[in-house]
Formats: structure tokens, C-alpha cells, sequence
């Protein structure tokens, strides 16, 4: 009986713990799907500009899949070499002008700081300079391994599907099904208690006429034998 009420606690305890992570991914989710702004790989949330890392020029640096975070408040002037930064892309392919963003590290500076020459860590020398106006942001030194890939799946349809619709809908059935069972014990409760509390309205009855019975048989007994004066 005891384990019974122990294995009855652990349940209990892994829904409830697992209830608040899947309430955690919902806000997060709704929080970046509300409040950010999405521009190719780029993602922009409350001021803070993330992306994901698609490839491994970067490598040891950062990898493929991290998430780096990067300030789009900066000084062109101030940039040196070694520094690490994102800028603009734009390829003109058969289907048309695409344009993504890239982060690799400068390896030179022109002596107008208007051209800034660029290579990946794991990567050959880009095959040409970029321009200060390329460059929208200065990687902060910050990564998160392998959460990029996750929060790019978290956005696709699949794991909105798993992660964020499929828990919902679980829980929306285990809520139901408690509720059922929860009502379903009032109403059991509700029926005993009518039934008490006709079993004491009827004792209560009982009781009452009983006593106008006994009272009445007094009542003719003391006519039948009045007491002589």
C-alpha cells in the first residue's frame, strides 16, 4: 500500500516537472515568435541579434549548429584586425539574388579602413574584401554549442509540431481525463451525502412522529385516569 502511494508521488512529480518544461518551450517560443524579427539566418530578439552558425569555416572557434551573438551597435573605425565579424552576402545564382549573412574573422585592414579583407578559421582567405557597409555586427566572443540547430528546429513545423503542439494536446487529455475523474468522485461523494442526509432527515422523521405518538398516548392515558382531587 505504501508503494502504491510512493509510485503515486514520483508520477506525479515527473508530470509536474514535466508540465513546466513544456510550459518553458511554449513561452519561449511565443516570446521569439512575438517579439523577434527574422531576416535569412539572423535572428533579432529584443534588441540582441543571434544566428545560427550553417557551416564550419569557424571551427575551433565556434561550430556548426552554435548559436553566436553578435552587437549591430559598432565603430567601423574601431575594428581591428582579428576581430571577428558578420557581414552581408548577396550571390546572384540561376534562381535568383540571395542574400545571407557570414561570420569570419579580418585578417586586414586597407589603409582607408574602407576595404576589410576576411577568412574563415577553418576556411581559405574570402575571395574578396568587404566593405564597412557590409558588416552589420561584431561577434561578442558569446556561443552556445549546438543550440542554434535546436531553436532553428523548434521553429520548423516539425518541432512545432513535437515539442510544442503534441505536449499541449497531452496534457489537454491528461487535464480532461483528471477533471473526469476528479467530477466523477464529487459526484459519488455528493450522492453519498444526499444519501446520509435523506437516512438523518428520515431518522429525524421517524424520531419526531415517535415522539407525538408517545406524547398522545400519554395524553389519552391521562384522560382515561384522570387525577382525583
Amino acid at each position: 500500500m505504501e508503494n502504491t502511494k510512493n509510485g503515486k508521488k514520483t508520477w506525479r512529480l515527473v508530470g509536474n516537472i514535466v508540465f513546466w518544461v513544456v510550459l518553458a518551450l511554449v513561452v519561449v517560443y511565443s516570446a521569439v515568435a512575438l517579439f523577434s524579427e527574422k531576416d535569412e539566418n539572423m535572428t533579432t530578439f529584443l534588441g540582441a541579434s543571434a544566428l545560427t552558425v550553417e557551416t564550419d569555416s569557424m571551427e575551433t572557434t565556434f561550430y556548426a549548429g552554435d548559436l553566436i551573438f553578435i552587437k549591430t551597435t559598432f565603430n567601423a573605425d574601431d575594428l581591428n584586425v582579428d576581430d571577428v565579424v558578420t557581414y552581408r552576402v548577396i550571390e546572384v545564382t540561376d534562381d535568383g539574388t540571395i542574400q545571407y549573412y557570414n561570420t569570419h574573422r579580418i585578417t586586414a585592414i586597407a589603409t582607408d579602413r574602407i576595404l576589410f579583407y576576411t577568412k574563415g578559421d577553418n576556411a581559405p582567405a574570402d575571395s574578396s574584401p568587404i566593405t564597412a557597409n557590409d558588416i552589420v555586427g561584431v561577434w561578442t566572443g558569446t556561443h552556445l554549442r549546438g543550440v542554434g540547430t535546436f531553436i532553428d528546429f523548434l521553429k520548423s513545423s516539425t518541432g512545432f509540431l513535437l515539442f510544442i503542439v503534441l505536449p499541449c494536446l497531452a496534457f489537454l487529455i491528461y487535464e480532461v481525463v483528471r477533471f473526469t475523474k476528479v467530477y466523477s468522485q464529487y459526484q459519488v461523494q455528493k450522492t453519498l451525502g444526499d444519501r446520509v442526509k435523506m437516512q438523518e432527515e428520515a431518522l429525524a422523521l421517524a424520531k419526531a412522529e415517535l415522539e407525538q405518538e408517545q406524547l398522545k398516548a400519554k395524553e389519552a392515558k391521562v384522560k382515561d385516569d384522570p387525577v382525583k382531587k
